[in-house]
């Protein structure tokens, strides 16, 4: 009964995120300000409520502010973001189970949209690391490169595409050039 009970609370949970994640637009056409999840258990014969996820949105149907629970109520993730004019993410600050400030990832955009640079900093403002994105002429993604604060290579992955335009590998080496992961996409038509 409890496992069943897990499953239905995971998979509710699940369907209300996705769910809501798929409707920027009525965030905006209906000018919601925010959105409480809270779940209700029945643990031991007791119902239990508590919050599991609180979301924050802009006039633009954006999510700003993300927090998710823990079940004893304490914070699990709380993330805030801000977005530029084309309603892409510029700005990432992610906390810790204290409310505190953990790491801002800001991210950087080209004249075709596309993600150029994201750079994360820890709390204090030091640069941790920089990821460079590539794309190649059909504006596919083709690598990334993550160096740390001193501009040192950390990693690079490459990107392979079949002959439609669709993703067939992913391969990332390390700083020796040592392949760390291959991630091959395969494709049924």
């Amino acid at each position: 009964m409890r496992t069943q009970l897990i499953v239905v609370t995971f998979l509710f949970s699940l369907i209300n995120l996705v769910s809501f994640s798929q409707s920027k637009k009525e965030a905006k056409k209906l000018g919601i300000k925010s959105s409480t999840t809270v779940v209700t258990e029945s643990v031991d014969g007791k119902e239990k409520t508590r919050t599991d996820m609180f979301q924050k949105f802009d006039k633009n149907g954006n999510v700003i502010e993300l927090i998710e629970y823990n079940k004893d109520g304490s914070i699990k993730k709380k993330e805030a973001q801000t977005y530029n004019k084309n309603n892409d993410i510029i700005e990432e600050l992610v906390f810790d189970d204290k409310g505190n400030l953990k790491k801002k990832i800001t991210t950087e955009y080209n004249s075709n949209k596309d993600k150029t640079f994201e750079t994360t900093y820890d709390a204090n403002g030091k640069m941790l690391e920089k990821t460079q994105h590539g794309y190649n002429a059909k504006g596919d993604r083709s690598y990334e490169i993550t160096m740390d604060d001193k501009g040192k290579m950390i990693k690079k992955s490459i990107y392979a595409y079949d002959k439609n335009g669709l993703k067939t590998e992913k391969k990332t080496t390390n700083e020796k050039g040592e392949v760390i992961s291959i991630k091959k996409y395969s494709y049924e038509y």
